[in-house]
């Protein structure tokens, strides 16, 4: 009986060692679209986070300053309709008008989970092109990889098909 539960203490130890070294690994989900307005226009919409919840399907409430070390609070859309998803406070740790966008969440500490944001504007001949990049880490982003490579893409393609419709009016 001792060598089942030394056997299985061995294995869960080996489990939590592998989901701590593959939670190392950093998952990357980038989207692009291209948009015709210039990009300081497109900058002054994404900018401006207490009027995201407004223009974005994927967003229920928004608020914060878009500043260099500031903490914004973002309550995500839910699968039913009506209520609220996940909320969170990022921080803003990248911001260079008007280009790059860049904050960062942990989800109660780093190793368990880390989201980035990462949103450029590149000037084009016709406007400009965006780059829309998630980026997770940690424990949980290997238990839900499958689920966020379904999940994410599609609820960001929707956050840059509403930032270019509102940017284009």
């Amino acid at each position: 009986m001792k060598k089942i539960f030394l056997a299985l203490g061995v294995f869960v130890v080996l489990g939590i060692v592998f989901l701590v070294i593959s939670g190392r690994q950093m998952q990357t989900i980038k989207t692009e679209i291209d948009i015709s307005a210039p990009p300081e226009k497109v900058w002054a919409i994404l900018t401006d986070i207490d009027k995201w919840h407004e223009w974005s399907p994927t967003i229920n409430a928004s608020e914060g300053k878009a500043a260099l070390d500031s903490t914004l609070t973002i309550t995500m859309m839910s699968k039913e309709p009506g209520k609220d998803g996940p909320k969170y406070s990022p921080k803003i740790i990248q911001i260079d008008e008007p280009n790059y966008f860049h904050w960062r969440a942990h989800m109660m500490a780093g190793f368990i989970f880390t989201n980035d944001k990462i949103i450029e504007l590149e000037k084009t001949n016709t406007g400009t092109k965006v780059t829309h990049t998630e980026t997770f880490k940690g424990i949980m982003s290997v238990l839900m990889k499958g689920q966020m490579d379904k999940g994410v893409p599609p609820m960001l393609n929707m956050m840059n098909d509403a930032l270019k419709q509102i940017a284009e009016q």
